[in-house]
């Protein structure tokens, strides 16, 4: 299994000594990254949403596995911040970092390298649910406890519908909803957009790896591993890459009877341990909270999953 997705990290690992090498290549970083957020990714997961069958989106035991994973880790995430003296809304960055995976940029490549293009669908509606919750989720925490303390007043109304926009205008989130209007009112894709999209979703999966590679070229951490960091870094890494896809695993198999087989299932855990996502520092260098512990954890975690992915993929059949 580890051949299988040997290619995967090497293409990461191209994106990042691309980055080491080439450190005056800011500018195309961000066409890149602009390249595989607003183009590649959004074909891929609209052509997986809109050549679906209604029925096929009817999987309630994937999707409250899935939330359940998220919103239990989130939690956790919240009571170990809190033991170590960490109050709101600072929490909820280590929160957010304890559920936000690299769904897009590397668990899709993965699921659909594996597990071929029966994963597209799954994957394109896991990742939605790995985004919008906790990103929702920070942004009101951080919109009603900051504006407490500064004596403003915000209501969690305003916020919800301040962060409902925000995700709303994720291109990721309207490339599903333009799927999902294709669904619902059974609208045929024409043969020429299918082909269009089917172009630009081929490239989503390596540009987004090599992407990848070159954010985490970017992220300076050795000079922060310190025992202080690491107290946040490891309850992170725990919750992210062991206890959220075991509460997920644990819920899709006992409580709604998913079958290993399923790809439903195979893609909950997949995208469940996936390591932490490079949008948790985005959001933690908007607030300004621990930057340097989250770049730390972000890099520890795809070292891990270099290991621990290819064992998950090894216990589910392919």
């Amino acid at each position: 299994m580890f051949m299988i997705v040997a290619p995967i990290f090497l293409i990461i690992l191209v994106g990042y000594f691309f980055g080491r090498l080439r450190p005056d290549s800011g500018l195309s970083d961000k066409l890149i990254n602009d390249y595989v957020l607003y183009i590649a990714l959004p074909a891929l997961l609209f052509l997986a949403i809109a050549q679906a069958d209604i029925s096929e989106l009817q999987q309630w035991g994937f999707l409250a596995a899935s939330l359940a994973g998220i919103g239990a880790v989130y939690i956790l995430g919240m009571l170990v911040a809190k033991i170590m003296g960490i109050g709101l809304p600072q929490s909820s960055i280590l929160s957010m970092g304890a559920c936000y995976g690299t769904t897009g940029y590397m668990g899709v490549p993965i699921l659909i390298s594996v597990y071929g293009e029966s994963a597209a669908l799954p994957a394109a509606i896991a990742t939605i649910l790995h985004n919008i919750p906790a990103i929702i989720a920070v942004i009101i925490t951080y919109d009603v406890f900051s504006s407490r303390q500064s004596g403003s007043k915000i209501s969690i109304r305003q916020s919800f519908t301040g962060a409902l926009k925000t995700t709303l205008s994720n291109p990721l989130t309207i490339s599903v909803i333009a799927g999902l209007v294709f669904v619902c009112f059974s609208i045929p894709v024409p043969q020429f957009l299918q082909s269009f999209a089917q172009l630009l979703g081929n490239a989503a999966g390596p540009t987004a790896l090599f992407a990848l590679g070159l954010g985490l070229s970017r992220l300076k951490v050795t000079e922060h591993i310190n025992s202080q960091t690491l107290k946040l870094v490891i309850p992170m890494l725990c919750l992210k890459i062991v206890i959220q896809p075991l509460i997920t695993f644990i819920c899709a198999y006992y409580l709604f009877g998913m079958q290993k087989t399923d790809i439903w299932m195979i893609v909950a855990i997949i995208m469940a341990a996936q390591p932490i996502g490079a949008g948790v520092y985005v959001f933690a260098n908007k607030y300004g909270f621990k930057q340097e512990a989250i770049s730390l954890s972000i890099i520890i975690s795809l070292l891990i999953a270099l290991v621990t992915l290819p064992m998950t993929l090894q216990w589910l059949p392919v």
